[in-house]
């Protein structure tokens, strides 16, 4: 499959913006992703020890009986099979890993890691995810989310610099 170009930005910001509108207006709640990950984590751990429901944590998202039957589960999950169906279209179903020339695989995938776990912890800290912090939280006007999105711009513009041998070439 020929690869093909990426939308226009405006276009998909639009087209984004009236999900995030039809999602207040059907689900009564903005979009985001890191919910999903400590229902799941939740569910699975209450199936290993139903005493977890107990947990003062984890315990809010099994309070309706199964945590997988959240709306924000299925919106996931879809998200999952959508982004694969429109890389399969658009020819980018590859197995690669995106890095500079030069720097190690190995190397790379650690710092993915490390990455992963650092961003989940402060995703919790956060009370969500950057598109629920961005996205709904900012589309609410909430000033909590505004400093966060600033927040996150910043560092990533202070420190981008730090991991540029990461990438160059690319």
């Amino acid at each position: 499959m020929e690869k093909k170009s990426y939308w226009n930005p405006i276009f998909s910001g639009f087209l984004l913006g009236t999900v995030l509108f039809i999602a207040y207006a059907v689900a009564g709640q903005g979009i985001g992703a890191s919910g999903a990950f400590a229902r799941t984590t939740a569910q699975l751990s209450y199936l290993i020890d139903p005493n977890f429901a107990t947990n003062a944590y984890a315990g809010k998202y099994l309070r309706h009986g199964n945590a997988l039957g959240n709306w924000i589960v299925v919106e996931l999950i879809g998200t999952m099979i959508g982004g694969f169906i429109s890389a399969l279209f658009a020819g980018r179903v590859k197995q690669s890993t995106d890095k500079g020339d030069g720097y190690p695989i190995s190397k790379r995938l650690f710092f993915a890691f490390l990455g992963g776990i650092l961003v989940a912890f402060a995703t919790r800290l956060a009370r969500g995810c950057t598109s629920g912090q961005a996205l709904s939280g900012a589309g609410g006007f909430s000033v909590g989310a505004w400093i966060f999105m600033l927040s996150a711009f910043g560092a990533g513009m202070l420190f981008a610099p730090l991991f540029r041998k990461q990438w160059k070439g690319l």
